[in-house]
């Protein structure tokens, strides 16, 4: 993935004694150093499963000030000081937000053959890691604070689309406890935006559902379970919309499609839903059997509809014996 990076700069917020440093110049694009720093956290945004979508309410702040930086009303940097002193004036509120270096970037890249821009807003939190201090021969360690590169996790980040009206949001972000509450502060109190849930919340409910479903019509048969399970991974082998609709038919009889279906509805899932093969494969691929004694036995999937490879017999008293045939060691 080729990413293409116009702008850049990074401001310091502090809310813990010294003043923020608001930034009166861009950082250098061409530095090396830069530009693997930058296209390192934008492509973790973008693989990221647990990123969830977003858009801003119609009188969010931000999206007025974006919506004019989009039209070419405002210019890079006096956007990006907008956006640094709306997040600065929230630390000085709220104490509990840490200190961190806000990097706002202007990128581009190209994605299912689409080439499109966005604007990302990253809060690098500071790392503490060690480093040396030397005086003529007296070498002793000390402490210093670091950005966040390849052992830090960036949680909180966005990453804007300048396309439509709408500037679509993907963003990842942690609560924090303010004034006694648990917050999502940057997505609800900075951004001022609705959020989605992620690929990954969507793929974990929809297991959780039909781990349920299974257990109450079919007597936790797992051979039901991963039949569904094998369906949905054949829906999105092809597209990244996983359609349920289509996997229950192939997996469940008219009535038991009906009834799954009102059962995902009931739970807040939709029908057709847009999950990558990467999720799905995360959540489904593998299908586990776990006992009351502890024993636990996973296997792939597909293999539960090949009677040549995987019998499962479920007893009156509710036991339930696996066979595996025609097994190959490596």
């Amino acid at each position: 993935m080729a990413i293409k990076i116009r702008n850049a700069i990074l401001h310091i917020l502090r809310n813990d004694g010294p003043e923020s440093v608001f930034s009166g110049a861009e950082l250098d694009i061409d530095s090396e150093i830069c530009e693997a720093f930058i296209q390192k956290h934008v492509k973790k945004l973008i693989n990221n499963s647990a990123v969830r979508t977003a858009h801003f309410k119609p009188d969010a702040e931000l999206y007025g000030v974006l919506c004019e930086y989009q039209n070419g009303d405002k210019f890079f940097k006096e956007t990006s000081l907008i956006i640094a002193q709306k997040m600065d004036a929230l630390m000085q509120k709220y104490k509990a937000i840490p200190p961190c270096d806000m990097l706002i970037a202007r990128v581009g890249y190209t994605s299912r053959g689409k080439y499109a821009e966005y604007v990302a807003v990253l809060l690098l939190h500071y790392m503490e890691v060690y480093s040396h201090k030397s005086k003529g021969a007296d070498n002793q360690l000390k402490t210093c604070n670091a950005l966040p590169f390849n052992t830090g996790k960036v949680e909180y980040a966005a990453l804007i689309a300048l396309e439509g009206s709408m500037l679509p949001i993907n963003l990842t972000e942690e609560p924090e406890t303010i004034e006694g509450s648990s917050v999502m502060y940057f997505s609800e109190l900075f951004l001022d935006c609705e959020t989605s849930p992620s690929e990954k919340e969507q793929a974990v409910l929809i297991n959780e559902v039909t781990t349920e479903f299974v257990e109450e019509y079919f007597n936790k048969d797992p051979k039901v379970s991963a039949r569904i399970k094998t369906a949905m991974l054949e829906e999105t082998e092809e597209t990244d919309v996983l359609s349920l609709d289509n996997a229950a038919s192939k997996a469940l009889d008219e009535e038991m499609k009906t009834q799954y279906i009102n059962t995902l509805r009931e739970a807040g899932v939709r029908e057709d839903i847009a999950i990558g093969e990467r999720v799905v494969k995360q959540q489904f691929a593998t299908h586990k059997i776990k006992a009351e004694n502890g024993v636990e036995i996973r296997f792939p999937a597909e293999l539960a509809a090949i009677e040549d490879d995987l019998e499962i017999t479920t007893h009156e008293d509710g036991t339930v014996t696996v066979l595996f045939k025609n097994l190959r060691l490596v």
